[in-house]
């Protein structure tokens, strides 16, 4: 029996882009923090990025540590009329390297995390418990041409093989706001999860940059809706 949620692989997949926005040189700490609601669910994720040893120019050792959690109900069977409710709690704690160039600036991170995933009622599902294992982020902010940039954001953490990558290209419109198309591409425990939809990146609220995101998602079991994304991050 296979559960077709993909949530784990979410976990940091919205988290910073506060990265992004950073002077180089600048001993500086971010703080960040994530909500995301689809069509079967939501997850918050939260954490940190330190670099107290960045060099003047951008180059240097990162440190990062994250934690989330979601909910969602789904059926185990597209046929049958019964839901489950899904839990997944999760963790990370990564060390990296940025490097930064008139290219733009790429950080890649590995380390560790920690996934627990439980299912009510209990059901007899091998993906299930809490798993311990390595994992690899990759933060990117391309610029190829002039007013436009390009994140990405690709993951793969051991535990329950969870993966995704998020490619997101956008369009200057005001100082430091790209707007633009997004594609999110997801696995988890042998599930498949895709995401289309648009972005708007850079927004800022007093010292809090913010980012908005939202449009189709649909996953392997034939479930399809709406999601919609909502990031938020404070440079110290």
């Amino acid at each position: 029996m296979r559960a077709w949620r993909v949530w784990g692989a979410f976990a940091v997949a919205w988290l910073p882009v506060a990265a992004l926005a950073e002077a180089p040189g600048e001993p500086r700490s971010t703080r960040f923090l994530g909500l995301d609601a689809a069509f079967d669910g939501v997850h918050l994720s939260a954490g940190f990025d330190l670099s107290p040893w960045r060099g003047a120019d951008g180059r240097g050792f990162t440190l990062r540590a994250t934690a989330g959690t979601g909910l969602s109900r789904f059926r185990i069977d597209p046929a049958l009329p019964d839901r489950v409710s899904e839990t997944v709690t999760s963790a990370r704690l990564l060390a990296g390297w940025r490097e930064q160039g008139t290219w733009g600036s790429a950080t890649l991170f590995a380390g560790l995390a920690m996934e627990a995933r439980r299912l009510s009622p209990a059901l007899p599902d091998p993906h299930l418990g809490t798993r311990l294992g390595p994992a690899l982020v990759l933060d990117a902010w391309l610029t190829p041409a002039d007013r436009v940039a390009v994140q990405v954001h690709a993951t793969y953490a051991t535990p329950f093989d969870a993966a995704s990558l998020r490619i997101a290209p956008g369009y200057r419109v005001a100082s430091g706001v790209h707007v633009g198309p997004e594609a999110t591409l997801s696995a988890h425990h042998g599930t498949l999860r895709t995401r289309l939809g648009l972005h708007v990146t850079g927004i800022t609220i007093g010292p809090v940059g913010l980012r908005l995101s939202g449009g189709y998602a649909r996953d392997r079991g034939g479930g399809g809706g709406v999601y919609g994304g909502l990031s938020l991050w404070r440079d110290y």
